[in-house]
């Protein structure tokens, strides 16, 4: 396998002390080659991925993406890592000021600067806090639309919503905060639409929104309740349901196995299996608590590294029934889940290959960015399946995060 990992996909090769240091994803994508290119990787593989992931991955933050975005608007020229926080808080309050921003979109009695300091050195920030910015750096639809994808590692631009459609139209034509505020209150005042919106007027189709007259028209439609049912949220559920029908079929086919060894006569079907099932099969390396609940993942000690989730049995259910949203961390660990063992006996680079291709397509269709070798879940997923036995890794790993912080 060795010889083909310049193959692998995200960036072009190039030496690593060549990237600079503000280049996160060419960063994590030459870490990564090194990685899996290691001798050690194909007989040590657990041992390899899980001391890359506690000791050697980069963990970048809201607040390294906001700089790095910061850095390159501004053009600054001195080295990435030399450039102080004040600075870019500085920068970062002079561009509110110019375009007439105010400190957050709720009543505050913090101060804009102690904002923006907390903005440059936090891990995540809400969703309106990324729709702040655009308005405050003037970013463009395409700029708020990757921190929310690649940055927040959640769904673009929700045209199902109407606050969001008023924010990427003002994005668009690069109007401020206090347009859409006009906007909104217009939106509120506003008729619902009489008529069902035509079928030509959906998102990812025919929704063309290049006039006032047409984003409202548009707004009417989504205040008459007759809103197009294929959002990303809902578009993710169905994607959700459908991989998660698939992992059944297989870990009743698992079952099913174990019921003709020991010569018993029941018969498992997808149907049959629950999501504590679920939790079992593709959890199985997280130790259980006395009341029988997956341990807290705060006892992890790559708890920062998977954003704290796990694939429970509570947030399935929760999932469900419609009280969590459908998150690309649900899709891409069933996904890989799914290929880890329809793909069991096949080479690692060819599934490696075909999990890129389905879940890339799948999380496009839900709104949502390809994968990002930045994210160390994501990362962390990837080497699993360039091993022989990517769900035994997987496993593994979990069970020492597990055990290294009880240490």
């Amino acid at each position: 396998m060795k010889n083909r990992m310049q193959d692998l996909d995200f960036e072009q090769t190039v030496a690593f002390d060549a990237v600079k240091d503000f280049e996160f994803t060419r960063r994590a994508a030459q870490k990564f080659r090194q990685v899996v290119s290691l001798e050690s990787f194909e007989d040590e593989d657990a041992d390899v991925i899980f001391h890359y992931l506690y000791k050697e991955m980069e963990l970048v933050s809201f607040g390294d993406h906001l700089k790095r975005y910061v850095y390159e608007r501004a053009g600054l020229e001195e080295p990435f890592g030399e450039v102080t926080n004040e600075i870019y808080r500085d920068i970062v309050l002079e561009s509110f000021k110019e375009t007439c921003t105010p400190k957050s979109m709720n009543p505050t009695s913090a101060k804009l600067a102690s904002l923006v300091n907390n903005w440059l050195n936090q891990a995540s920030v809400k969703r309106e806090t990324v729709f702040l910015l655009g308005f405050g750096l003037r970013m463009s639809s395409e700029d708020v639309s990757d921190f929310l994808t690649r940055v927040l590692r959640e769904q673009d631009f929700d045209f199902h919503n109407p606050e969001e459609v008023i924010y990427w139209y003002c994005f668009c034509r690069q109007y401020g905060y206090y347009k859409a505020e006009e906007y909104r209150k217009r939106y509120e005042e506003l008729p619902p639409a009489q008529e069902p919106r035509p079928a030509s007027m959906i998102y990812g189709g025919g929704l063309c929104l290049d006039s006032e007259e047409k984003l409202f028209t548009y707004l009417a439609y989504l205040k008459a309740g007759r809103d197009d049912p294929r959002s990303e949220k809902s578009q993710a559920f169905q994607e959700f349901l459908k991989l998660l029908y698939r992992a059944k079929e297989i870990i009743a086919a698992m079952y099913q196995k174990d019921e003709e060894e020991k010569g018993r006569n029941k018969l498992w079907k997808a149907e049959n299996i629950t999501p504590s099932d679920v939790e079992k099969v593709i959890c199985s390396g997280i130790p259980i608590n006395k009341m029988g609940n997956l341990k807290k993942m705060s006892a992890s000690i790559l708890a920062r590294h998977f954003s704290q989730k796990r694939f429970s049995r509570q947030r399935i259910t929760n999932i469900l029934n419609h009280k969590f949203p459908v998150e690309r961390f649900d899709l891409i660990t069933l996904e890989f889940f799914i290929v880890s063992q329809e793909m069991e006996d096949e080479d690692p680079y060819t599934r490696y290959r075909h999990f890129l291709e389905e879940i890339q397509e799948i999380l496009q269709s839900c709104g949502m960015s390809e994968i990002y070798i930045v994210n160390p879940y994501e990362s962390f997923l990837l080497m699993c399946l360039l091993t022989d036995c990517p769900l035994a890794v997987f496993a593994e790993i979990w069970e020492r995060s597990y055990e290294e912080a009880g240490e």
